[in-house]
């Protein structure tokens, strides 16, 4: 039986791409190469500006299947780079936006937030969140998050609240341990149209009941 011949090509597009990055691990170039199939975006999360984390948004066919984009964290060394590591996501093409930084863990730094889809007609947001550890010169992906809908963080509660769109409106409140996000007690309907005060009760109230337990 004759294979299908895109199939085929999109394989090993796929394939020397993902060898290249195995190649550009040690002593090889990434960053900054002329690229006519992809769009390249940097950015510089520590003072030392050799640190890179660079967002490579391709077709499904130069990266994987359901997955057309891969970003990187390493070091440019200028002739040469080194990956520290590297991963493949989904981002939806024509999406609200590509990436933002706010700070997610109340240590008062900046962390990106990557666009990663909507829903709800555009209401509703996803993002994956990589934390930014400036001391350690880390940045660590937090698993789970690019399900947390409209995700906003709480400084003073030091809690990630949600607010998802649908027929009913509900909050949701989380927190993250080991770099993976996790509910803290039940979402709540949105019955009291965003008023400060009764969110922070509320919020208050899941904190305390989750303390008992």
């Amino acid at each position: 039986m004759i294979k299908n011949d895109t199939s085929v090509k999109q394989k090993v597009k796929q394939e020397e791409s993902a060898n290249q990055v195995l190649r550009n691990t040690r002593d090889s170039k990434v960053f900054n190469q002329c690229d006519p199939n992809c769009v390249w975006q940097y950015y510089h999360p520590f003072a030392d500006s050799t640190y890179v984390i660079a967002i490579q948004n391709c077709g499904e066919e130069y990266i994987e299947k359901e997955k057309n984009t891969r970003v990187y964290f390493g070091i440019d060394r200028g002739l040469t780079d080194k990956i520290i590591w590297a991963e493949n996501i989904f981002v939806q093409p024509n999406g609200g936006g590509t990436h933002k930084y706010e700070d997610f863990d109340g240590d008062g730094i900046e962390d990106l937030l990557i666009f990663k889809e909507t829903s709800a007609r555009g209401s509703n947001e996803y993002h994956y969140l990589y934390l930014i550890d400036q001391q350690k010169k880390q940045v660590t992906k937090v698993q789970g998050f690019d399900d947390v809908v409209n995700p906003s963080y709480d400084q003073k509660h030091q809690v990630i609240l949600s607010y998802g769109y649908a027929g009913k409106n509900y909050y949701s409140v989380y927190k993250v341990a080991n770099h993976k996000v996790f509910q803290v007690g039940e979402s709540f309907e949105d019955d009291f149209e965003g008023d400060e005060d009764i969110l922070d009760q509320k919020i208050l109230k899941i904190l305390k009941e989750e303390k008992i337990k």
